[in-house]
């Protein structure tokens, strides 16, 4: 009997601990959603990121340049390794044992903005600008990394090319392309492989453009994020960018392929967030959501990297006090349209070219951050009246009829008239609407990115 009512008294016990863990993950977690601690700006001096991610090219052979490189050819290992002049000795990244990027900053004009080089899974070489409230600072900073690419690579005696579009135009199938050696993203791939369609087209042959958002409070992340994955479908068609997929070329590319591609990755992680638009959708629900998720796999602060073998965040977080390293690798393992990180990233858009990107960036900055442009836009859109299915519609008309879509009630056309103006009237700064116009006027013309490609 005592042995029977002591081995009681352990399981009570383990099981108080294991939810009193969960109570503090949760709320460590929680307030990394929200922001918290960080002093609250009025919306015109607010923060935006840029993240832009390309293909290497060769544009000797045609060819996709590896992590390694072939034979006796260099690789994009290389090329970080002649990187390293730029940096101090702490800001490299060393994953797994191998070089992957640097995280620093660098000068434009008399500002130093951060920016961090990094790899995704095929070797596509992204730089993250930011944060700053300047979206020509931004551009400058890509432009000094593009400089240095150029420079970098006639040093090396090579001739690669950094090709921004949101799937690579030289590959027939992602199988064509090796992964870097990162374990992340061996588990990941082994997961994709089976979780949809095109998980292994996402990893490797996939590159975006991504733009991050502040936000003031609760309230305002709601706000931002909803409005966010609502136009999550238009600025994936306003910023198409693709011209080749799996053997398709030119006329014969499906419209917003990056899009199709990710609808049919993993429908656990992907698309809109559930009841994103139920009224008493809040940032805990959010974070609900997100313990659901199973993160496929788990980096510890001490860098070892292990499959979580079906476990979900919630049983990760109930194990242990997660350091914030680890929190943030458990908000990073969600890849819906827009996702909360303590701001809002707005993911849709294919990668473009720099300054096409600065466009998009001030497209962004122009609808949140100016107060009149933002209620407008919500209203454009009928926010109030938004569901997850008018935001699952606008994706299949866009992709169906392209500018003869009629999205949120409106034609494509007047919707996006709309959408440009409010941005421009948004923006302050002439040489940020000379940026949005470089854009703008392709919309004009009913075109989008791709094609200026044919």
């Amino acid at each position: 009997m005592a042995s029977t009512v002591g081995t009681t008294e352990s399981t009570v016990s383990d099981t108080l601990l294991d939810e009193a863990t969960l109570a503090r993950n949760r709320e460590a977690l929680l307030d990394r959603l929200r922001g918290s601690g960080r002093a609250a700006s009025p919306r015109r001096c607010r923060m935006l990121g840029l993240e832009l991610e390309r293909f290497v090219i060769d544009r000797a052979t045609g060819r996709t340049v590896g992590y390694e490189g072939e034979g006796e050819a260099p690789g994009v290992r290389d090329l970080l390794a002649a990187w390293a002049g730029d940096f101090a000795v702490g800001e490299a990244v060393v994953i797994d044992g191998s070089l992957m990027g640097y995280a620093g900053s660098v000068d434009v004009g008399h500002q130093a903005v951060g920016i961090s080089i990094s790899l995704e899974p095929a070797a596509q070489l992204e730089a993250s600008v930011g944060p700053s409230s300047s979206v020509c600072d931004l551009l400058g900073a890509i432009e000094a990394f593009d400089a240095r690419f150029d420079q970098i690579t006639c040093q090396m005696g090579v001739s690669w090319e950094l090709v921004a579009q949101g799937v690579n135009p030289t590959v027939l199938g992602p199988l064509d392309l090796p992964l870097i050696p990162k374990r992340r993203y061996e588990l990941m791939d082994a997961w994709f492989a089976h979780s949809g369609a095109y998980g292994r087209d996402m990893m490797r042959t996939s590159a975006s453009t991504q733009v991050s958002v502040d936000f003031a409070d609760e309230a305002d992340a709601l706000r931002t994020f909803r409005l966010a994955t609502a136009l999550g479908p238009v600025v994936s068609f306003l910023c198409d960018n693709t011209t080749a997929w799996r053997g398709a070329r030119g006329s014969d590319t499906p419209r917003m392929v990056r899009s199709r591609i990710w609808a049919d990755v993993d429908g656990e992680r992907c698309g809109t967030v559930p009841g994103t638009f139920d009224r008493d959708f809040s940032v805990e629900s959010y974070e609900r959501w997100l313990e659901g998720v199973r993160p496929i796999l788990m980096t510890t602060t001490s860098g070892t990297t292990a499959s979580t073998r079906g476990e979900t965040e919630r049983d990760l977080m109930g194990r242990r006090d997660l350091a914030p390293s680890e929190l943030a690798h458990l908000m990073s393992m969600v890849f819906p349209d827009a996702r909360l990180k303590g701001f809002c990233e707005i993911r849709p858009a294919d990668s473009l070219d720099p300054r096409l990107a600065a466009g998009l960036t001030a497209f962004v900055k122009g609808l949140f951050y100016d107060d009149r442009s933002l209620f407008c836009a919500e209203q454009t859109l009928r926010m109030d009246e938004m569901t997850t299915a008018r935001v699952d519609q606008a994706w299949a008309h866009l992709q169906e009829r392209g500018w003869d879509a009629c999205v949120y009630g409106i034609p494509m056309v007047t919707l996006t008239r709309r959408l440009a103006c409010l941005a421009e009237t948004g923006l302050m700064d002439e040489a940020e609407r000379d940026l949005l116009k470089g854009l703008t006027d392709i919309w004009a013309k009913r075109m989008v990115p791709r094609d200026l490609l044919r």
